[in-house]
């Protein structure tokens, strides 16, 4: 199999948003000053400008799930679901992991998938890629939706996975791109004044950033201006998201 070159987005205007899916979720697009950025879904809630947004959790009963007994080549797999419903390609864009038995550690991108009308069900997932290893009767695997879809403010809690800062309001289920690379304005939670202080999650506001004191806790960037930003207001930061 071979591979393509990602595909990129040059000269954006990141303080757009749409009603339309225009781009595949996690386009990656630069402007002209070498500001990196990806292109997200938001989720139930409009997203805010400076305001540090995260991924969807990973569904507890969408893991370790029964498939049919897959075969190398296949592109169409059985999937059955744990106690909770799925729409139609909600997972499109995602990828479906192996995680036990036969071919296990490899992952498959998802191409589309069948809506289930409760959870329990069997649903058909076809993938963008071929199976690689045949599936044993244990072989169990895990969907994990595309990590710009359905996007989140933080809401504080810093095991979550940061995916990136819009600079411009996104209505909820709307489009539009979240930077990841590049200075950008953050809302500080709580703040050191020492120019090159890493950040993470901000566990007091939701949407901010703090100072980064555990090895556990995601690098969200790093501080760049000297004299910083006081708690409650949008500071200059070196985002490390890429």
């Amino acid at each position: 199999m071979s591979f393509s070159g990602p595909v990129q987005v040059f000269n954006l205007n990141p303080h757009s948003s749409d009603t339309v899916q225009q781009h595949d979720l996690g386009t990656l697009g630069i402007t002209r000053k070498g500001d990196k950025y990806r292109y997200a879904e938001a989720g139930a809630a409009a997203l805010n400008p400076g305001q540090l947004c995260i991924a969807t959790d990973v569904t507890a009963n969408h893991e370790d799930l029964a498939v049919n007994t897959f075969a190398i080549g296949d592109t169409s797999i059985t999937v059955t679901l744990g106690g909770t419903a799925v729409v139609a390609n909600e997972y499109a864009g995602g990828k479906m992991f192996v995680i036990d038995e036969l071919g296990q550690g490899i992952a498959y991108l998802i191409d589309q998938h069948e809506a289930s009308a409760a959870g329990g069900e069997d649903i058909i997932v076809i993938l963008k890629e071929p199976i690689q290893v045949a599936a044993a009767a244990a072989t169990t695997v895990t969907l994990v939706r595309n990590k710009f879809k359905n996007i989140l403010v933080s809401d504080g809690t810093q095991a979550d996975l940061p995916v990136g800062v819009p600079n411009v309001d996104i209505a909820a289920s709307s489009f539009g791109w979240v930077q990841t690379g590049g200075l950008c304005s953050i809302l500080v939670d709580a703040n050191d004044s020492t120019a090159g202080t890493p950040v993470t999650i901000g566990d007091g506001t939701a949407g901010a950033v703090e100072t980064k004191n555990g090895a556990s806790e995601s690098l969200v960037g790093i501080q760049f201006a000297g004299t910083g930003a006081d708690v409650g207001e949008y500071g200059a930061f070196d985002l490390a998201l890429e």
